[in-house]
């Protein structure tokens, strides 16, 4: 994979962003989703950007493994696997610039919405006891984590309206990304979208993801949340946008 001393540069930051994102620093991942189609092909960016996601699931699991909700992670899952198809069929009839704008629009939406929230300071959700809530959460989440990497919003509202503790929230988000991103693998291997070149370019990322996730965590100290958060958003929304138009 041959890319110019920015892209690496830019790469590289894509996989600290990721790192602090798993371990405290909530909103990289979203950048890391625009830097990525930013230096190469928006279907091989998706691809690429999974093996990061997943070394980095592994990394928040290994510090988060006892705060998780089992019983609301079976009930999302099922209809996760739903959307993660609905994904893999939308990315195997579709051109890089269709992919690229479909990108940007799930980035430029879900950023927008979380701008929302916090503008009207929503920093709860009323639990939805309507049956077609956790199917329509995971279908969306499935859908938009295939295509674009981008399905946190949608995991932190179910989370949210689960009425699950600080931890419990952080700890059952890291491990539904880690069985999640590692069920996509094989559709994505099977689209071309990972491959031995691909691994081997992710190897090279390795370093900035855990330097990344010990960061995010003790950075998390110093940096008011809801500072980064804001920064976070408006840097995606402007990437977001920049993929669609």
């Amino acid at each position: 994979m041959e890319l110019s001393p920015q892209s690496w540069a830019l790469a590289l930051l894509a996989a600290w962003l990721v790192g602090a994102s798993k371990t405290g620093l909530s909103g990289g991942v979203t950048i890391a989703v625009v830097l990525f189609a930013s230096i190469m092909p928006a279907r091989e960016a998706t691809g690429a950007l999974l093996p990061v996601l997943i070394c980095a699931d592994f990394l928040a699991v290994s510090m988060l493994h006892k705060n998780v909700r089992w019983l609301e992670l079976l009930r999302i899952l099922p209809w996760t696997a739903l959307g993660v198809g609905l994904g893999t069929a939308m990315l195997c009839f579709s051109n890089d610039t269709q992919v690229q704008r479909v990108i940007g629009a799930i980035v430029a939406t879900m950023t927008l919405y979380q701008l929302y929230r916090k503008a009207r300071n929503l920093s709860d959700v009323n639990i939805s006891m309507h049956p077609a809530f956790a199917p329509s959460m995971g279908v969306a989440a499935g859908f938009t984590t295939m295509v674009a990497n981008a399905a946190g919003p949608f995991v932190l509202i179910y989370m949210l309206a689960m009425r699950m503790g600080k931890l419990e929230v952080v700890g059952s988000i890291a491990w539904y990304f880690l069985v999640v991103n590692l069920f996509k693998v094989p559709f994505a291997a099977g689209l071309g979208l990972i491959t031995w070149e691909s691994l081997a370019f992710n190897l090279w990322l390795v370093p900035a993801v855990v330097l990344g996730a010990v960061a995010g965590r003790r950075l998390l100290n110093y940096i008011q949340q809801s500072t980064f958060e804001w920064m976070a958003l408006a840097l995606a929304l402007l990437g977001g946008l920049r993929l669609l138009i």
